[in-house]
């Protein structure tokens, strides 16, 4: 099918590997337009959240440079080091994935909702990067459509879920109560946007800091006070609570600075970016507790717990999966079809030709035209690939390449 995937996960990989390897939004589109100049790639998505990064890509051919090459090079790491963390798919394991992935099946957090507005964003950029061929947009398309389907006609036991609720999770389970705390969110993002109306779902007085050139421009979540972003480790003394999720390559608290602040007597640290945000040495400081992305995950006691809905779940994923396939194995064929239907429209109006008038006539032709079309999509939806094909082949020899 020539559809590859190169990736790197939590499952594998060590919060310090995957940093090194993540994308910004910045990074992603420079990386895309680096894989447009290689030979024989016809369109690529990047997938970039804390868990993992995954690069796909359609190709015709053979390539001149393997993914993992290119991927190494344009981040400056060594591919032999990395080599051993990273996960190679194609073809039907690479597409059964992505399915499993953008459902939350792959997720840390069983069935996570945040999962598919990621991978919506990273096909938009590879769409208005002008590098989404047609083979990955139906893909990425069905695994989006059926992850849709899964969060509306499935509940899992425990609810929906996202990292940051298995961060209240575990703060309740270290007896520290976020209701009445004072919460200090560093990134407006999506993952802060998230944070921030869960902690004041939970009780806390939440505040984000906020560029002073993004102000008019981010969604404020109801509730959420606002600091400037350079005032962040000034105004650490306040609070009980700091979380960081932004998305850039470099430390948004610094051990060197925040030592010198006056912290409260108990802080909470919780760094949910990657790259990471936090100096982990800070965690360190007399009164702090720490925590990355890789301290957050479902209890292992609880999966079983999901093995009905996990069923369900892979169900509706099947259904997708084979809609694509009957797509793809038959996607040169589409083009065949609507001429046999115009062949068999043509054919009509002549056998009535000296029978009605000409309005008469258009409409018998479209009429017929559209009746033919839905014959043999439904056909194609019914039928093995391979049967399809010989039937087109009929089709065609009868209609195609003969004259009427």
């Amino acid at each position: 099918m020539q559809i590859k995937m190169i990736g790197i996960d939590h499952s594998k990989s060590p919060l310090q590997y995957r940093e090194k390897v993540a994308f910004s939004t910045v990074r992603n589109i420079e990386f895309l337009n680096i894989l447009k100049q290689e030979e024989n790639i016809l369109g690529g998505v990047v997938l970039s959240t804390c868990n993992r990064t995954e690069i796909w890509i359609s190709y015709k051919d053979k390539l001149e440079n393997e993914i993992d090459s290119i991927l190494c090079k344009f981040k400056n790491i060594n591919l032999y080091e990395y080599k051993k963390y990273f996960t190679y798919r194609e073809d039907k394991e690479a597409i059964e994935h992505l399915f499993m992935v953008s459902s939350g099946l792959k997720s840390k957090i069983l069935g996570e909702d945040q999962i598919i507005t990621q991978v919506k964003n990273a096909v938009e950029i590879s769409r208005e990067s002008d590098f989404l061929n047609t083979t990955l947009d139906v893909l990425f398309r069905n695994a989006i459509t059926a992850s849709k389907k899964i969060k509306t006609q499935i509940k899992f036991k425990k609810g929906s879920f996202s990292v940051v609720d298995s961060v209240i999770k575990k703060l309740e389970k270290l007896n520290i109560n976020v209701k009445d705390k004072s919460c200090l969110i560093i990134g407006n993002g999506e993952m802060g946007r998230l944070a921030s109306e869960i902690f004041i779902k939970n009780g806390a007085n939440v505040t984000m800091t906020l560029r002073q050139h993004h102000k008019g421009d981010v969604v404020i979540p109801v509730g959420v006070n606002i600091i400037n972003f350079s005032d962040r480790v000034e105004v650490l003394p306040k609070f009980d609570i700091v979380i960081s999720t932004t998305s850039t390559n470099r430390y948004m608290l610094k051990y060197e600075d925040v030592v010198k602040v006056k912290l409260k007597e108990k802080v909470v640290f919780i760094d949910l970016a990657v790259p990471r945000d936090i100096d982990e040495k800070i965690f360190s400081i007399k009164g702090t507790i720490g925590f990355n992305i890789d301290d957050f995950q479902i209890e292992e006691n609880e999966i079983n717990s999901f093995n009905e809905t996990i069923e369900r779940t892979k169900e509706i994923l099947n259904e997708y999966i084979d809609n694509f396939y009957k797509w793809y194995y038959n996607k040169d064929l589409i083009t065949n079809i609507f001429e046999i239907s115009q062949k068999v429209a043509d054919d009509t109006i002549l056998r009535i030709n000296k029978l009605v008038d000409d309005n008469t006539k258009n409409i018998v032709e479209k009429s017929s035209k559209k009746s033919i079309e839905k014959l043999i999509f439904c056909l194609r939806d019914n039928m093995k690939p391979r049967d399809f094909k010989n039937f087109m082949n009929i089709l065609e020899k009868n209609y195609l390449n003969e004259d009427i």
